[in-house]
C-alpha cells in the first residue's frame, strides 16, 4: 500500500513539473502535493486514544498601545473555531479594554491585520480584567479551580490522552513574561507545567510563545522527556516585533510579527497536511527581525498542526476563516469564499517594530504626519516624558550594579553578560522582589529589557543568594526615600 501510494505520488510530481506555464492554481496544487510527498511517511499520529483538544490563549498586557495582544488572542481564537474547536475547549484570558477604547476609531472591533476581518467579533472571553493574573494562569493551567479568582472558573481539563494548546503573547523579559498586574517567572511557569506532566494533565501539549527574550522562559529549563513541545517568537537575549505599525488608520501596531506569521500561515493552509514543523520552519523563515526557537521534544513537530490547532469538518472547510478585506474598514463583512483572494495578507507591507519602542515610535510617526500645532505641543511633550522614564529605569539598574559590583570590570561584566536563567531559584526570588520593591515590570515595561542584569547578579553571588535579596530590597528601599 505505501509503494504504490509512493509511485502515486512519484507520477503526480513529475507531471505537474513539467508544466511550464503553471497558473497559480496549478503552482498551489504542485506544492500541496509535494508537501504531502515529503511528510506522508514521517507523520506521527495524535495520542492513540485520539483524546480531545483543549485550548488556552493569553493576552498578558492591557492599554491602547498595546492594542496587537488582544487582536492577536482574538485571531488565535478564529484560527482555531474555524478548524472545527469548539468554544468549549478554548479559554481565553484577555484585559478586554481595547475594542471599546475611546482611543478607538472603530468601536468594538479590533483587526489584527490591515486586510483582515474583525477579530473580536464572536470571541468568548473567560477571564478579563484583574482576573488576568500569573495566579489564575498557574490554576487554570493545572486544571485547579478551587485557585481561580473571578472570571467564569473555567480551567483546563484534560488527561493522559488528550492534547493542549497554550498561546501567550505580551512583554517579556530574561526568564520572565509579564500580566496587566505581576509577573510569572521561568520557574514558576516550567513548576506548573511539570505539575501537569506529573499528574497525567496532558497526552501531549504544544506552547507557542511571543514575547521579548522568550526563549529564556525555556532554555536549559524545558526537557525533552514532559512530551511538550515549545516555540518562541525570540531567543533569550533579544526583543520581539510588532507588525503592521504604519497603517492609514492611525492604530497601534496590529499584531506581533512570529503571532501574524504563525495564524497567517495556518489561515491558509491545509493543517492536517502541514506539520508543526513545517510551521515553525515557515514562521522562522519569516519572522526575519528576531530568532525562532524550539524547545523540548522535538518529535511532537513530526505531527500535523491539526492536531493542536483543529482539523475541520467538510462543513468548516467551506465556511473556513480566512482572511477578508477592509477597504471600506467601517463596515466590514466577511467576504465570500475565493481562493483567488487566499494570499491578500501577502499583499501587506509588515512595518515592524521592536515591542518595546512601539509607543514611542506611534508618537513620533504622529509627530511627523500632524498639521496641528498644539497636537503637536503635546506629541513631543509625551515623547519627552518617555525619554526622561526611560533615562530614569536605566539609571537605577546601573546605580544597583554600581552598588553591588566590588570592581568596574565586574560592573562591566553584569550589565553587558548575556546567558541562560542558571540559577533559578535566586531569579524567581530577584525578579520578584525587583518588581515589588523597585519598579513594576507591568507599568513599566521598559525595565524588562534590563532583566538581564538581574539575572546576572544571581549568577555574581552564587550560593550568597540571601545576602543578594538583602542588598536589593536594601537598595530599593532609598529609591522611596
Amino acid at each position: 500500500m505505501k509503494l504504490s501510494l509512493f509511485i502515486s505520488f512519484f507520477f503526480i510530481l513529475i507531471a505537474l513539473s513539467q508544466i511550464t506555464t503553471a497558473s497559480s492554481w496549478s503552482r498551489k496544487l504542485y506544492d500541496k502535493f509535494h508537501f504531502l510527498f515529503k511528510n506522508k511517511f514521517r507523520f506521527r499520529s495524535k495520542p492513540e486514544s485520539n483524546g480531545k483538544l483543549c485550548a488556552l490563549l493569553v493576552a498578558g498586557s492591557n492599554g491602547w498601545y498595546n492594542y496587537r495582544h488582544q487582536a492577536d488572542v482574538a485571531h488565535a481564537y478564529h484560527v482555531l473555531k474555524s478548524h472545527g474547536v469548539h468554544e468549549n475547549d478554548i479559554i481565553v484570558m484577555m484585559f478586554d479594554d481595547i475594542a471599546n477604547s475611546k482611543s478607538n476609531p472603530f468601536p468594538g472591533k479590533l483587526y489584527n491585520n490591515p486586510n483582515g476581518n474583525d477579530v473580536y467579533e464572536g470571541i468568548k472571553i473567560n477571564y478579563k480584567g484583574r482576573s488576568v493574573s500569573p495566579d489564575n494562569f498557574v490554576a487554570v493551567l493545572k486544571g485547579d479551580k478551587t485557585k481561580v479568582h473571578g472570571g467564569n472558573g473555567r480551567v483546563i481539563d484534560c488527561g493522559e490522552n488528550d492534547r493542549v494548546f497554550i498561546y501567550f503573547t505580551d512583554h517579556g523579559g530574561v526568564g520572565l513574561i509579564a500580566f496587566p498586574e505581576g509577573i510569572l517567572s521561568t520557574k514558576q511557569l516550567n513548576d506548573a507545567l511539570d505539575y501537569m506532566h506529573e499528574n497525567k494533565k496532558y497526552g501531549e501539549l504544544v506552547f507557542y510563545l511571543e514575547a521579548c527574550e522568550s526563549g529564556s522562559m525555556f532554555e536549559g529549563v524545558l526537557k525533552d522527556n514532559k512530551k511538550i513541545y515549545a516555540i518562541t517568537a525570540a531567543n533569550g537575549h533579544e526583543s520581539s516585533w510588532g507588525t503592521y505599525c504604519d497603517n492609514k488608520w492611525n492604530l497601534p501596531c496590529l499584531g506581533d510579527l512570529f503571532s501574524t506569521n504563525w495564524m497567517e500561515d495556518s489561515d491558509k493552509e491545509e493543517l492536517t497536511t502541514e506539520t508543526l514543523e513545517t510551521q515553525f520552519e515557515i514562521v522562522r523563515k519569516e519572522t526575519n527581525l528576531s530568532h525562532v526557537i524550539q524547545f523540548g521534544d522535538l518529535s511532537i513537530a513530526k505531527e500535523p498542526v491539526a492536531n493542536f490547532q483543529g482539523e475541520p469538518s467538510s462543513q468548516h472547510r467551506r465556511h473556513k476563516w480566512k482572511i477578508g478585506t477592509v477597504r471600506n474598514i467601517d463596515n466590514v463583512e466577511d467576504s465570500e469564499d475565493d481562493d483567488d483572494n487566499d494570499d491578500d495578507s501577502d499583499d501587506v507591507q509588515k512595518v515592524s517594530w521592536p515591542s518595546r519602542d512601539i509607543k514611542l515610535n506611534h508618537l513620533k510617526l504622529q509627530l511627523d504626519r500632524t498639521n496641528s500645532k498644539l497636537k503637536a505641543s503635546e506629541l513631543a511633550a509625551e515623547i519627552e516624558d518617555i525619554k526622561d522614564e526611560r533615562r530614569e529605569i536605566k539609571k537605577v539598574f546601573f546605580d544597583l550594579v554600581s552598588e553591588l559590583a566590588d570592581t568596574k570590570e565586574e560592573a562591566v561584566e553584569i550589565v553587558n553578560k548575556r546567558t541562560a536563567v542558571l540559577r533559578v531559584h535566586c531569579h524567581h526570588k530577584l525578579v520578584h522582589l525587583f518588581n515589588l520593591h523597585c519598579v513594576n515590570f507591568s507599568r513599566h515595561d521598559y525595565a524588562l529589557k534590563y532583566t538581564h542584569i538581574l539575572n546576572n547578579l544571581c549568577t555574581y553571588y552564587g550560593e550568597e543568594e540571601l545576602i543578594l535579596l538583602k542588598e536589593v530590597k536594601a537598595y530599593c528601599d532609598k529609591l522611596d526615600n
